[in-house]
């Protein structure tokens, strides 16, 4: 007798009841949606706790063991989750296991973190959405959360971390937040990745305190407030992120944050790409910053470091840096910008092996009292390569110098900038009579003269000056006529310009001295230029010779801040409201031998009261003179009436340097 087929006969009806039973089980667990492919799991979930609708979340939360998994069918739940335990919430995903709040004003999940060990929580493929005054998700104390692929929507905030809780957020969009996506507090902790927070109607992320946070590949867009505020001492990193369209800043750092973004996108913001003010740090590697308002904005003690950055496209400045920020930049690009760099106060930069390309203005330009440092920058393309007080060595010439002399036209170079970059220091321009497009930088020592016959130098545009001196430049320049330009000679850092029987006229301004430049001004016409013939400010120092200087928009001569003027034997007829010869602040000024007649307003006044109304008594400066023909001008010939020494022939001095202010 076989003995084992009974035995072998039982054995195959318990395995088929086994396989009967596990059958059932499964086709339950599909019918309730638990097994569900899921895009984001590699494995089917280890369900210990099944909730379906009609059934109570928090009850199984309050139920479950530390650890469980409690797994929500396809549905929609009302409720206010607190989960005080490490546990997992395991929906269906997108759009089929949906929480709505109870309470609106409460948060749809709270996780609660208490002693030592954090709470650890698991919340993967839900959507929380419903509108009210609370959260989606708030997590405090030593909470920990994990969030992966879910949404939250419709909240005031859609997810807030508190204390010394962290969130782990992956896979998930947040939108339609009433106030803010994200908002991390106190030592708040957070690692952001592949996640979308767009589309809410105030800030995308909101980080004070001492909060960090970490996003990669994130897309933070279309918000109405700032794409990302930090505050106090909040630190936060992008890695590969788009940073786009939002409404304000895309960036904004104040207070002592710090924010490093490396090879991301930060574009389209309607403010600016990035800001940064207080004490505020800004580090960025690899980032294309475009098409905002300024690409990066910095003031106060701002730091902004850029290294292999592409600043494009941005309707004003790439970088405009003010106060006294200090910003350090290589390697990287700015193009098709207004102005690539923009310094003004008392801003400092370091600037080294950038390429500076096709903005509409200034490739760098500085209105700041700051230092300025660099080289090996290569520039191309732009209104104007440098304005303002910087040095001339930040810019690789064109052409390596080889020339003495070169006349104009020459065949060999494609533009003026190309023949004064292939002149050697000390080298002649010779210019042949004709219209020449301008816009030049010259930092070195040159002479350029015109040949007989109207020479005429134009700007490329009424907004960009027709020459800019820099640091280093030496310039003489004789018979050429200066025109067309914002400003015909601008003047700047230590450069030095000897003008010689020239017309300077048709610019908005004519000459421009500012900072420690210093200029001869000899048997030159300055005329019809829209608002001043000639504006001294700053240290500059100037003497202004035998010229006429006349119809101009608002003022023949204005000498401001510490500058330093004489003016002898000139003509200064026909100017506007602000009169012939107008003194500011604390400069020094002496005439003699003048003729200033016929002016719309003083001849010679001091900007104080009552020569100009509402202005106080601030000047601090030094008047002499001697000799002068002052009369026919409309508003009267001196003010205050003390100058009336300047037309006689002994002359005088009104020296009010130690005059207290009133």
């Amino acid at each position: 007798m076989n003995w084992r087929k009974p035995c072998y006969c039982l054995r195959r009806m318990g395995t088929r009841r086994l396989v009967l039973v596990a059958l059932v089980g499964v086709l339950a667990a599909l019918a309730a949606g638990l097994l569900t492919a899921r895009p984001w799991q590699t494995q089917l979930p280890d369900c210990q706790i099944v909730v379906r609708p009609g059934e109570s979340i928090q009850a199984a939360i309050d139920d479950a063991q530390r650890g469980t998994v409690i797994c929500l069918a396809q549905g929609v739940w009302t409720e206010n989750l607190v989960v005080d335990k490490p546990l997992t919430l395991l929906g269906q995903g997108e759009g089929r296991t949906v929480i709505n709040p109870l309470r609106r004003l409460r948060a749809i999940v709270l996780v609660e973190g208490e002693g030592a060990d954090p709470v650890e929580v698991k919340l993967e493929g839900l959507t929380m959405e419903g509108f009210g005054g609370g959260t989606g998700v708030t997590v405090v104390h030593s909470g920990a959360v994990e969030i992966r692929d879910c949404t939250i929507s419709g909240r005031i905030t859609g997810i807030e971390v508190a204390d010394s809780a962290t969130l782990f957020l992956e896979g998930s969009a947040v939108y339609d937040s009433r106030q803010s996506a994200i908002v991390l507090s106190d030592s708040a902790r957070a690692s952001i990745s592949h996640s979308s927070i767009s589309g809410n109607r105030g800030r995308g992320i909101w980080a004070y305190g001492s909060a960090e946070a970490e996003f990669d590949g994130c897309d933070i867009s279309e918000n109405s407030g700032h794409g990302l505020l930090l505050q106090d001492r909040a630190r936060a990193k992008l890695i590969e992120c788009s940073v786009s369209e939002n409404a304000e800043h895309g960036l904004w750092a104040i207070g002592q944050s710090v924010v490093r973004v490396l090879r991301s996108e930060i574009s389209g913001n309607r403010r600016q790409g990035i800001k940064a003010d207080d004490e505020g740090t800004v580090e960025v590697t690899e980032t294309r910053v475009l098409s905002n308002w300024n690409g990066i904005e910095a003031a106060d003690v701002a730091q902004v470091t850029l290294t292999g950055a592409k600043v494009s496209q941005n309707r004003w400045d790439g970088i405009r840096a003010t106060d006294s920020v200090r910003a350090t930049v290589s390697g990287s690009i700015f193009c098709a910008n207004r102005r690539g760099v923009a310094l003004l106060d008392d801003a400092n930069a370091e600037i080294e092996e950038c390429f500076i390309e096709m903005n509409a203005v200034y490739g760098i330009f500085s209105w700041s009292g700051g230092n300025v440092t660099g080289g090996a920058n290569s520039f191309s393309g732009n209104g104007v390569d440098l304005g303002g007080n910087l040095p001339g060595t930040l810019r690789l010439p064109l052409r390596e110098p080889a020339e003495a002399a070169i006349t104009w036209p020459d065949e060999r170079y494609t533009s003026l900038q190309e023949v004064v970059d292939a002149l050697l220091p000390g080298g002649t321009l010779l210019l042949r009579p004709g219209i020449h497009e301008a816009g030049l930088t010259i930092g070195k020592k040159l002479t350029i003269e015109a040949a007989e016959g109207e020479v005429t130098l134009t700007g490329k545009t009424g907004a960009l000056p027709v020459l800019s001196l820099v640091g280093g430049a030496d310039l003489h320049l004789s018979g050429a006529v200066v025109s067309g330009g914002s400003v015909g000679v601008l003047v700047c850092a230590d450069a030095r310009v000897v003008l010689g029987e020239c017309t300077i006229s048709q610019n908005v301004q004519g000459i421009n001295l500012s900072s420690s430049s210093s200029a001869e001004i000899v048997d030159c016409s300055i005329e019809g230029n829209e608002t001043e013939g000639v504006l001294i400010g700053a240290a500059a120092r100037a003497a202004i010779t035998g010229c006429v200087i006349s119809n101009h928009g608002q003022c023949g001569i204005m000498v401001a801040d510490s500058a330093r003027v004489s003016i002898v034997d000139t003509v200064v007829t026909r100017s506007g409201r602000d009169g012939a010869v107008l003194l500011r602040g604390s400069c020094q000024v002496a005439l003699e031998g003048n003729t200033i007649v016929d002016n719309g307003g003083y001849g010679v006044a001091i900007y104080w009261h009552p020569c100009f109304v509402g202005t106080g008594r601030f000047f601090r400066g030094h008047i002499s003179g001697r000799n002068n023909i002052l009369q026919g001008n409309v508003a009267g010939d001196v003010c205050p009436p003390e100058l009336d020494f300047l037309s006689t022939a002994e002359g005088g001095e009104l020296d009010l340097r130690q005059q207290p202010f009133l």
